[in-house]
């Protein structure tokens, strides 16, 4: 069951109605692909790296103009996730992992991805408390900052595997950083297959509310990201919790935005 009960006190309207959804076998990796994977990969490709990045430690006027993934401006082990790279970056990685090992590497679709974060529970985290510093990276209780709390040491990332496994043996599917899938980002759940493939259809986009701003707007034109972040409240590390990027207003496009809470990990198709 995809999507958030109608009795779940934090539940959005992006992210119901609740719905079934039949997802095919699929391997997903334990952990986000971290910064020592992602700079064997740059160094291999001799891949530039382009600055700008939203959502870092760099100060200054100019400070998120000039981050990039190897100067994001707070501490990081070659063990944390990479983050400040974009969902174009996410795809060329998949692709070069795919070449170089003959199996076809990807993107989670949002299906597998929130069927692999619910690890067979239908609350909202897979452990049996509500959410917590103990279980999982994130923010304060009020928007947006990192906290250092209990097992959570650490105000931005952390690195993967720093907190317990789901039932899956997946790490950080709640917290650390958010994590692109494959979908464009469709506000109303009626759009989205229910066979757990990804949404991929560029349509025009019809919203209301907050989202007013996206109309006329393509789909394709944002992808979704889930999971939460080391700095964003518990609400946004819900198994339900949808989000996407770019968000509305002026800003850079899709394949320039990059964020400093914002990684990706990979899945591998089963035959």
């Amino acid at each position: 069951m995809m999507g958030s009960a109608a009795s779940d006190p934090a539940a959005d309207a992006l992210e119901q109605p609740r719905h079934a959804v039949r997802v095919r076998s699929f391997a997903a990796g334990k952990f986000h692909v971290t910064r020592s994977e992602w700079a064997a990969f740059v160094r291999a490709t001799r891949r530039a790296t382009p600055l700008g990045c939203q959502w870092t430690g760099k100060e200054g006027p100019d400070g998120e103009k000039k981050a990039s993934w190897n100067d994001v401006g707070f501490s990081q082990t070659d063990r944390d996730p990479v983050v400040c790279v974009s969902w174009q970056d996410a795809k060329d990685y998949a692709r070069w992992i795919s070449r170089r090992s003959g199996k076809r590497y990807r993107l989670l679709s949002e299906a597998e991805w929130e069927y692999a974060s619910r690890a067979g529970i239908t609350t909202s985290y897979p452990w049996k408390a509500g959410a917590s510093h103990e279980f999982a990276n994130h923010g304060t209780e009020e928007c947006c900052g990192g906290l250092a709390s209990g097992r959570d040491k650490w105000v931005n990332t952390s690195p993967v595997g720093a907190f317990p496994a789901n039932a899956f043996g997946l790490h950080d599917m709640h917290g650390n950083v958010m994590q692109w899938v494959e979908d464009c980002f469709a506000p109303n759940y009626a759009q989205t297959p229910i066979d757990g493939s990804a949404y991929v259809n560029s349509e025009h986009i019809e919203a209301t509310g907050d989202l007013a701003d996206l109309n006329g707007k393509l789909t394709c034109a944002h992808r979704v990201l889930r999971g939460g972040d080391w700095a964003q409240q518990v609400r946004w590390i819900r198994s339900a919790a949808r989000s996407f990027a770019p968000p509305p207003g002026p800003g850079p496009a899709l394949n320039a935005y990059r964020s400093g809470g914002v990684g990706f990990r990979l899945a591998r198709d089963v035959r």
